[in-house]
């Protein structure tokens, strides 16, 4: 069995692909439950710039065609339009590029901090849901530890550029400076709160937030010294506004073609600057066809981006060495999955043995002294162990499948489902990710 990834990112679809694809967080139950019935166990990774789904196959092309399967059938899209823009790795490359993502070296804008709780809210999610198994907890418990160590140990996070942050230096660059404008935000969730501290730091003082829930855009505002509204009053702040950032989770536009085109009756003229944060997008696409209305998006960021990468170069070398040592310790951890059943069983076999010969040796001696049979007992003990430590300290240090399979013929080890990494290792295993979660 063998780690696979299949997934989509800002790297290989536009975003009305990735938009097709991506899980609202209410959808999440349901599509890990399907996935689970249909491919086994998964967690889905669903952001605002990627989509993966991680899982346990035996062989990587029919693993694959399950996923896909999966993705093109619950979001009713055809297989072949999802297909072109996936990537697919398995074994060790897809650990490696889970371990970088959580780092934030796989981001638009690298070392950006919500990827790491994206990562670990998946997880969380999935095991909810009920449909993890050890392999894929040990996988994001090593995943968050990796994430976590680049960022501490390097200077990958220091001071990191988020993708809320990029989006308000981008509105800078286009319009020359922010003080004095006028802003509406719409969302008062975390992408929408961290809109806000930028806008703050970049010196906006007219700030009006709008979310569905008031009292949240209350409790930001007032934090902020913004002003809350209700997504009633928004036809009214489109009109004022100069800038417009969007950043919630709705599941449909909350800004619409005929909201912006009334609005702009109202604005003599005026420029308007939307930029989205949605996924799926808040702003309807149409928008940016309105005259003197500008639409920019996440993937309008590129340019913010590459200079973020140009700074942030030697931390990301020093980040990716952090995640190469993390990928090691876990394909080790990887490896004792299956390591760790034939070691029970050849141990369970000797024990068998030795039992077996030791109460026959008993019955043609005459009786033992209570003290005597306790000698000639530890006695076959440490024969045992003694010639078992030099096989089994030798698999523990790695070994691979042709040389587990060796191990079973030479020893002829009932190759059952009790050799499973599966089965009833299942609390040595869980220790064992506990270990990645928690241990450094």
């Amino acid at each position: 069995m063998e780690i696979l990834l299949v997934g989509l990112n800002h790297k290989t679809a536009p975003l009305e692909v990735r938009e097709s694809v991506s899980f609202l967080q209410d959808q999440l139950p349901e599509a890990l439950s399907i996935l689970r019935d249909r491919v086994g166990e998964g967690v889905i990774l669903s952001t605002c710039n990627r989509i993966e789904i991680y899982t346990v196959a035996g062989r990587q092309e029919e693993g694959t065609a399950k996923v896909l399967d999966f993705i093109s059938d619950f979001h009713n899209l055809s297989a072949p339009s999802v297909a072109s823009h996936l990537y697919v790795h398995a074994g060790e490359p897809a650990v490696h590029h889970l371990f970088r993502v959580a780092a934030g070296l796989d981001s638009l804008i690298i070392g950006e901090s919500q990827i790491l709780g994206q990562v670990r809210a998946a997880l969380s999610v999935a095991s909810e849901s009920g449909s993890v198994n050890v392999s894929t907890v040990g996988l994001f418990h090593a995943a968050v530890r990796a994430g976590r160590r680049a960022r501490e140990d390097t200077e990958v996070g220091r001071n990191p550029l988020s993708i809320s942050f990029a989006a308000v230096r981008l509105a800078q660059r286009i319009l020359g400076g922010l003080d004095g404008r006028r802003v509406l935000l719409i969302g008062a969730g975390e992408a929408g709160q961290l809109v806000a501290r930028a806008l703050r730091t970049v010196g906006v003082a007219d700030l009006v937030i709008a979310n569905r829930t008031r009292s949240r855009a209350e409790e930001l505002a007032d934090y902020l010294s913004g002003r809350a509204i209700s997504f009633s009053e928004l036809g009214p702040a489109l009109s004022e506004a100069d800038i417009v950032i969007s950043a919630t989770d709705a599941p449909e536009h909350v800004i619409t073609h005929d909201m912006v085109s009334q609005a702009c009756i109202n604005r003599d003229g005026d420029g308007l600057f939307l930029f989205d944060l949605a996924m799926p997008r808040d702003i309807d696409p149409d928008v940016g066809k309105i005259g003197a209305v500008s639409l920019y998006n996440m993937d309008d960021l590129s340019a913010i981006a590459e200079e973020n990468l140009e700074e942030r170069k030697k931390a990301a070398q020093d980040a990716e060495a952090v995640v190469d040592g993390e990928v090691r310790r876990f394909m080790a951890w990887w490896a004792s999955l299956d390591v760790m059943p034939v070691i029970r069983s050849l141990r369970q076999q000797a024990e068998d043995i030795r039992e077996r010969e030791l109460e026959r040796a008993m019955s043609l001696m005459n009786a033992l002294s209570p003290e005597d049979s306790k000698v000639v007992e530890a006695l076959t003990r440490a024969i045992v162990n003694k010639l078992l430590h030099a096989p089994t300290e030798s698999l523990k240090q790695g070994a691979d499948k042709a040389q587990l399979a060796a191990a079973r013929d030479l020893f002829r080890l009932w190759d059952g489902d009790d050799l499973s990494p599966f089965g009833e290792d299942v609390a040595w295993h869980n220790k064992g990710s506990e270990t990645h979660e928690t241990g450094r």
